[in-house]
């Protein structure tokens, strides 16, 4: 059964804050004309999959209202399907970092006026291994604080990002040794973390890759080459800002594919979202203007 829109809604997105927000924004949408079907996902990996089942119903729009676990499924899903409608996102979780990527509000009221205007653009997606991702992935340092990030229940905003990001700096932090191959040529070095970006933005604050564009088929791959608990203090206010680029511990490179191997299991997040915790060797590469997006 067809319909003008379906709205995907994770009931868990913003600490339960999509649970509260689903019925609003269903009710928003239809009083500014356009009524949609309400999906509430049930659990991990449901987003992906009704945003895929939906798109075979050949809707005018699939929306998804959520944080940036909720897109990395809607993109995942999105891909999977092969396209079909524009994908649009209603934010309402805790860093919003596709929202930043974008370059749109926060505001969910203007979310749904933009989805109801139609305006679109096509973004590149990368692909690492056997899934997709949106605005970033990073191995190291990043994805442990995205895995307890994900684990804080009671905290909304940047600030559960902080907290998560001290107990990693005193608890689990780790300098693994990983050798980066791209366009010839090849990087072995320890690292802190080391990021494949789309976007300029990731855990809702770090302006990891400043000068990123989503729509020029290539990564900005940023490296912070291993150090200890105090540099690494040193360097985190310098990435609030992006003002890391020249710090003599950061290699930066742009390229529309790599390869990164470890002799040690390394944890990988994508978009926020762990999806390796013992990965030892991926493949990643832009898929450039693959996903066509509401602006």
């Amino acid at each position: 059964m067809s319909s003008q829109a379906v709205l995907v809604v994770n009931p868990e997105a913003g600490r339960g804050l999509g649970r509260e927000m689903g019925s609003a924004i269903g009710r928003y949408l239809h009083e500014l004309g356009l009524p949609a079907r309400i999906l509430n996902s049930s659990g991990p990996g449901d987003v992906r999959a009704k945003v895929q089942a939906a798109l075979a119903e050949r809707p005018r729009v699939v929306i998804t209202a959520g944080g940036d676990g909720t897109v990395h499924e809607a993109v995942n899903g999105w891909m999977q399907a092969g396209g079909g409608a524009p994908l649009g996102v209603v934010p309402v979780g805790t860093g919003n970092d596709f929202v930043k990527m974008l370059g749109l509000s926060h505001d969910w009221r203007e979310a749904c006026w933009r989805i109801v205007r139609g305006d679109t653009r096509r973004v590149d997606v990368g692909r690492c291994n056997d899934y997709f991702f949106a605005n970033s992935l990073g191995i190291g340092f990043d994805a442990q604080v995205a895995l307890e990030a994900n684990k804080i229940r009671w905290l909304r905003g940047n600030a559960v990002y902080g907290l998560a990001l001290a107990k990693i700096l005193m608890l689990m932090h780790s300098t693994p040794e990983v050798r980066v191959r791209h366009d010839g040529e090849k990087l072995v070095t320890p690292i802190t973390l080391l990021t494949i970006n789309n976007g300029k933005v990731e855990g809702g604050a770090f302006v990891m890759a400043p000068d990123a564009e989503i729509d020029d088929g290539l990564f900005d791959v940023v490296v912070a080459k291993g150090m200890g608990r105090l540099g690494v203090l040193q360097l985190l206010p310098q990435v609030l800002k992006g003002r890391h680029m020249s710090h003599p511990k950061v290699v930066k490179f742009r390229t529309g594919r790599l390869a990164v191997e470890a002799d040690v299991p390394l944890p990988i997040h994508a978009d926020g979202e762990l999806t390796y915790t013992g990965a030892t060797k991926l493949e990643i590469e832009v898929l450039p203007k693959a996903l066509e997006v509401i602006s």
